[in-house]
């Protein structure tokens, strides 16, 4: 059996001993106080950054974009910031340019997105011909930032940005090019031809399969058991005769 005494001698034995992972994590501790007293506002962005990292709205392996289309001198956004699905947004008209904002609150922002870290009307995207599309801070609590840098106003997105609301993270891609795509050659379109058919055929196919497969099973089944049943009756009738 155990000794209570042996046990309460080694116990402080191991508190007199130094532990070099304890005191590490405590000058780590003492080195972050210190950096957070001279400047507060660096706690939040490693928070922000922290819960950008975990955000998961998406079914794992999908992400958030902002798609800027131009076509036919038309602005469009298509994104899949609200409801997580793909969806095509018309700007409001000002001017000659399109504006659509960004936040939390229903009755501030065009692009709703429910995430703590946004403000209620945190940001917005104009479109203009001359200058493109470009990004606007809307004095927001946790910031915006393009590619990891905070911008203070505005900022001109190019294709490719990465953007962050808060903690919100999207990627920017922007586009007006349009090009024709080629013929494809006669062996692929008949490659096309010949794997062409009705989606519901073969599911409709092994359903009915299926159904038919069971009928004849219940039908089997039922035959025999009546047979059974039957043949036990004849026999209960001649026993009683005997």
């Amino acid at each position: 059996m155990l000794d209570p005494k042996m046990l309460q001698q080694y116990a402080r034995s191991q508190l007199n001993q130094p532990n070099e992972g304890l005191q590490h994590s405590l000058n780590l501790f003492q080195r972050f106080k210190r950096l957070y007293e001279k400047n507060p506002s660096l706690l939040n962005e490693i928070l922000a950054l922290e819960e950008a990292e975990g955000q998961t709205h998406l079914r794992p392996g999908n992400f958030f974009y902002v798609l800027g289309l131009v076509t036919n001198h038309q602005a469009l956004l298509v994104t899949n910031l609200m409801k997580g699905r793909s969806q095509i947004f018309l700007g409001a008209q000002q001017g000659d340019r399109r504006i659509w904002t960004i936040g939390r609150d229903l009755n501030q922002s065009a692009l709703v997105v429910r995430n703590d870290q946004l403000s209620r009307c945190h940001a917005a995207i104009c479109y203009d011909s001359t200058n493109g599309f470009i990004l606007y801070d809307n004095d927001s609590t946790n910031g915006s930032y393009v590619n990891g840098v905070r911008i203070r106003r505005s900022y001109m997105v190019q294709d490719g940005d990465l953007v962050r609301l808060g903690s919100l993270k999207f990627g920017f891609f922007r586009s007006s090019e349009y090009r024709r795509a080629k013929s494809p050659s006669a062996k692929l379109l008949q490659h096309i031809e010949d794997g062409i058919a009705p989606p519901t055929i073969p599911i409709e196919t092994d359903i009915d399969t299926e159904a038919q497969a069971t009928e004849l099973d219940w039908a089997g089944v039922s035959e025999e058991t009546l047979y059974f049943l039957h043949r036990t009756q004849v026999e209960d009738a001649k026993d009683l005769g005997n």
